[in-house]
């Protein structure tokens, strides 16, 4: 009864940051109606909200994976970067317990983000740098790290 209430894009965006992409479980909160079905405005929202997620995500610039407590991914040419998404094998479990991530700059390397917890996915926004280098070190974990995934985007949030 509140199809008049539909939530804005960026508002779902902030949602999407701050569970998924902080290893949570995104809870929508939509109950259908009567029939079974979603009101057509909320699927219109949905599908919007999908195509972003696969708009900012779908074509890393570049990724890698790996064990151990330091990776690097290599970009064919200094580019603009300000997200990186970070998953590990959950299989063995969440063992990553801090890390810091950096991006090489006029000859060296300065620190973008760091972070307490990796588990299925961690979603990471900074400032956008200018790098053909990014590196992963985890300064602490419980065992050896096994990396899923490393991948850094440039997301233009319009």
């Amino acid at each position: 009864g509140d199809e008049a209430h539909i939530e804005p894009l960026e508002d779902l965006m902030a949602v999407y940051y701050r569970s998924v992409g902080h290893n949570s479980t995104l809870i929508l909160g939509l109950t259908p109606n009567p029939d079974g079905l979603l009101p057509d405005p909320d699927v219109r929202r949905l599908a919007e909200w999908g195509r972003e997620i696969e708009r900012r995500f779908s074509d890393p610039l570049a990724a890698t994976s790996g064990e151990g407590s330091t990776l690097e991914l290599r970009l064919p040419s200094p580019q603009a970067v300000n997200h990186i998404v970070i998953q590990e094998n959950i299989k063995n479990g969440e063992r990553v317990r801090s890390y810091r991530v950096q991006a090489y700059q006029d000859g060296g390397w300065t620190e973008v983000c760091e972070g307490s917890c990796i588990g299925h996915k961690r979603i990471q926004r900074f400032e956008t740098v200018l790098t053909d280098r990014i590196r992963l070190n985890i300064s602490d974990a419980t065992a050896t790290p096994q990396i899923k995934g490393f991948s850094v985007y440039f997301v233009d949030a319009r």
